[in-house]
C-alpha cells in the first residue's frame, strides 16, 4: 500500500469499513471449507464487494468535507479553483460572520446539502469530488503512488490502468446491486464469484484510496 504521510480520521474509518468487508470474505471461506450448501456462500462475497465500494464512496465524502473545512479555516493560503468557485448561501455567510454558527459546522452542513447525495465511486466522480479541495492531477499522481510501491522491474501503472481497475470493480458492484448479479446468458443463475476475486476487489480499493490520499497530500495545501 502506498506510504502516505498521514491518515485522516476519514481514512481510518474507511479502513475499518474495509475490514468488515474482509471479514465477510473470510466468513465465506470458512463456510466453503466446511461444505455449507444450504445457501449461496457467494452472496457473502457479493456483500463484501458492495460493502467495500460503499466504504470508498463514504470515505470520499468525509475526506472532502474534512479538507474543505481545513482550507476554509486558513484564509491566507492559495485555494483550488473549484473551492474558490464553490457557492455558499447568504444565510451561511451571516451565521458565520455573526458567530451564531461555527465555520466548520456551517460549511460541513452546506457541503452535505450540495454533494451529500452525489455518488463518489467511479473515477470521474471521484476526481470531481477531490477537485473541490485540490488542483492536483488526481489519477496521474495516484498511479504514480501505486507504481512506487511495486517491486523493481514490475510494469508501472498508468492513470488509465488505475481508473480501469476501479471502473471494473464498480461495474461489478452495480451488477450485484441492480441486477442481483444475474448471469446474462442464464437468468436462473448468478455470475460466478470467488473468495479470491472478492478479496482482490477489497484490497484493490484499499490500495487505490491510499494512493489518492498520497496524491492529495502532495498538494502543498492542507
Amino acid at each position: 500500500m502506498p506510504d502516505y504521510p498521514s491518515k485522516t480520521q476519514a481514512f481510518l474509518d474507511f479502513e475499518r469499513n474495509l475490514e468488515y468487508a474482509k471479514q465477510l470474505v473470510q466468513a465465506g471461506q470458512h463456510l466453503e471449507a466446511i461444505g455449507v450448501t444450504s445457501f449461496d456462500v457467494g452472496d457473502l462475497y457479493r456483500a463484501a464487494w458492495v460493502q467495500a465500494v460503499a466504504a470508498l464512496d463514504h470515505w470520499v465524502h468525509q475526506e472532502v468535507y474534512h479538507r474543505a473545512i481545513l482550507l476554509a479555516q486558513q484564509p491566507g493560503i492559495p485555494k483550488p479553483r473549484k473551492f474558490r468557485e464553490f457557492t455558499v448561501p447568504m444565510d451561511l455567510f451571516e451565521d458565520v460572520h455573526h458567530g451564531t454558527v461555527p465555520l466548520d459546522q456551517a460549511l460541513r452542513r452546506h457541503l452535505r446539502q450540495v454533494i451529500g447525495r452525489r455518488t463518489f465511486q467511479g473515477p470521474e466522480d471521484i476526481k470531481d469530488g477531490f477537485a473541490i479541495i485540490s488542483d492536483v492531477a488526481l489519477w496521474d499522481n495516484a498511479a504514480k503512488a501505486v507504481s512506487e510501491e511495486l517491486p523493481d522491474g514490475a510494469k508501472r501503472l498508468t492513470a488509465k490502468e488505475v481508473k480501469q481497475m476501479l471502473g471494473a470493480i464498480v461495474w461489478r458492484r452495480n451488477k450485484i446491486t441492480h441486477e442481483s448479479d444475474r448471469d446474462p446468458d442464464d437468468d436462473d443463475r448468478k455470475r460466478p464469484i470467488s473468495s479470491s476475486s472478492a478479496m482482490d476487489a477489497v484490497e484493490t480499493l484499499e490500495v487505490i484510496a491510499a494512493a489518492i490520499l498520497v496524491a492529495v497530500d502532495r498538494d502543498p495545501r492542507p
